[in-house]
């Protein structure tokens, strides 16, 4: 072989040489290309096995690159649509939309969702697949795993990533609220003073304070223990003014007379309606019902309620002939209860 033969066949090897190590050079960047994410992660709003699901997928991307497709392979079992529906809202705090005119589909346990538009290194981006994808069939850790793509599909960034499916991924929460009633008087005596022949006296307001959860709300009645007031020195009774028709008394000064006139005070918080019996609704301050040596309905309320308030008052007149004296007396025996 002549030296120009021998100087051909060198420069061939030569070049072959350095096509060899270019091709190798082009084969390992392409592979340098894909690296992990810096964060990635899948939740599965429901890990029941064999339960549809919406599937969030978040990923922080590492290398600086063109993206242009997520693509998210999920672990054998795993149902995935041919028509994936995405959505970017609702998404954890921190995280941005990922970004592009996104859309879905599905090829076996691969979905793919192409439309994405270049991403940002340190930026967490995250999308919804809400419809598409049911969990596993079996119990157990499984492993998915996510990448990015360019356009021409060379593998940018990538993850796997465990996943976890049980038998049952909910627990029943039960409570139990028990009836409530309060029911409570803001004094146990109401003092006239001296009556007068001149004017209605009355006492000092009683209220009645009422809070209950019952559905069908409360009522209130009153009794008199005499029917009047009484004075055992004397053996005299002012007796209790009218009769109970639904309709007020109204006292006459002069004359002698008693009644109960209820004042719808404070109406609480709550459902139905708050009213004050007709009997016992006075509109003056000479005006109440009579009472009974029976229970007697005052009002309530027909729903539940936080803080009804009533005020009971006493009214009464006497005549020039009523006996003196300072035993004058009567009782009200005032109670209520919840409507469940």
């Amino acid at each position: 072989m002549n030296h120009f033969h021998r100087k051909r066949i060198s420069i061939l090897t030569t070049v072959a040489l350095l096509m060899a190590s270019f091709f190798m050079l082009a084969d390992t960047a392409t592979k340098a290309k894909a690296a992990p994410f810096s964060k990635a992660y899948i939740r599965y709003d429901r890990m029941h096995t064999s339960t549809a699901t919406n599937v969030l997928i978040v990923v922080k991307p590492i290398t600086v690159a063109t993206e242009a497709k997520l693509l998210v392979t999920f672990a054998t079992n795993t149902t995935v649509a041919a028509s994936l529906t995405l959505t970017t809202t609702a998404l954890p705090t921190g995280v941005t939309a990922l970004p592009g005119t996104l859309s879905g589909t599905g090829s076996g346990q691969v979905a793919t969702i192409t439309g994405v538009t270049d991403l940002t290194v340190g930026t967490e981006y995250g999308v919804n697949i809400s419809v598409g994808i049911t969990t596993n069939t079996a119990t157990g850790a499984k492993q998915d795993s996510v990448k990015t793509q360019t356009a021409g599909s060379a593998d940018i960034d990538t993850a796997n990533i465990a996943s976890y499916f049980v038998a049952n991924d909910q627990i029943a929460v039960t409570a139990t609220v028990l009836p409530i009633f309060t029911f409570v008087l803001s004094a146990n005596s109401a003092d006239f003073g001296n009556l007068s022949t001149s004017a209605v006296t009355s006492t000092p307001g009683v209220t009645v304070s009422v809070a209950t959860n019952g559905n069908n709300g409360w009522t209130g009645w009153v009794k008199s223990a005499n029917a009047g007031l009484t004075s055992a020195t004397n053996s005299k009774t002012i007796a209790t003014t009218g009769t109970i028709d639904a309709t007020p008394s109204t006292l006459s000064t002069g004359s002698e007379g008693y009644v109960l006139d209820v004042d719808k005070t404070t109406t609480g918080t709550g459902s139905g309606s708050l009213t004050v019996d007709a009997e016992y609704n006075g509109a003056t301050t000479s005006a109440g019902g009579t009472l009974s040596t029976t229970l007697q309905p005052i009002g309530g309320r027909t729903g539940y309620t936080n803080g009804d308030v009533f005020t009971l008052i006493g009214r009464a007149t006497i005549s020039n002939i009523t006996p003196s004296g300072t035993d004058y007396v009567d009782t009200w025996t005032v109670i209520g209860c919840a409507k469940f």
